[in-house]
């Protein structure tokens, strides 16, 4: 269990990381061993301040953008967590960031507590990537699906009930269960609705047509 978690801020608005320090500095579980507006800054300064996660923007003006960054920091330092907070969203680079080892990705108009409990879960080897409504089309799940909950999913988009898919699956009713509630884990929601539409809208699933 972490303690106190070291947290790096990579922000090349200085505005934007004072208010993340302020706010992340709050807690007394975190200490911020890291601050700079560049990802040539940062590596330089982790040499000597160990950070457990990194919060990074994308978007860099000066020195390695924010893919280069991670990609150096992930290389040197592969027990840092990388954490994304940006505004930037372009789905070609969320998926190479998501398929190479990044913690999680969040918009930047995340609420701060949001941002935190995100922090804490990537600290403990969680994985945080956000799925609200307006960011679906560059979105991510946080795992892949087996080919056995994409199964369960397609069923569940169809309105069958936990029993129905059991007897369609000749599974037992518990295992239907636990493939749902993995399936809620790895799309970060928290009911069956919300992972039907969820995955319709970053194309894991087609959902039956209602034409008569």
């Amino acid at each position: 269990m972490i303690d106190t978690i070291r947290v790096g801020l990579i922000d090349d608005h200085p505005v934007v990381r004072e208010g993340l320090r302020v706010f992340l500095e709050s807690s007394p579980h975190v200490v911020i061993t890291v601050d700079c507006g560049s990802g040539d800054e940062a590596l330089e300064q982790m040499k000597t301040n160990p950070c457990d996660v990194i919060v990074l923007d994308l978007v860099l003006r000066q020195g390695l953008d924010g893919v280069a960054t991670f990609d150096r920091i992930t290389r040197q330092w592969p027990e840092t967590k990388v954490l994304i907070l940006t505004s930037y969203r372009d789905a070609e680079r969320l998926r190479y960031l998501h398929d190479h080892g990044a913690a999680g990705y969040l918009d930047k108009t995340v609420e701060p507590d949001d941002l935190l409990e995100a922090i804490r879960l990537v600290a403990k080897g969680r994985f945080v990537w956000d799925t609200r409504p307006q960011d679906r089309a560059s979105a991510l799940p946080v795992e892949p699906l087996t080919s056995r909950e994409s199964g369960v999913l397609d069923l569940v988009a169809e309105g069958l009930s936990n029993k129905e898919i059991a007897q369609r699956l000749h599974i037992s009713e518990k295992t239907v269960k636990v493939h749902i509630s993995h399936i809620l884990a790895k799309l970060n929601v928290y009911d069956r609705t919300q992972a039907v539409i969820v995955a319709h809208q970053i194309g894991l699933i087609r959902l039956p047509s209602r034409d008569m």
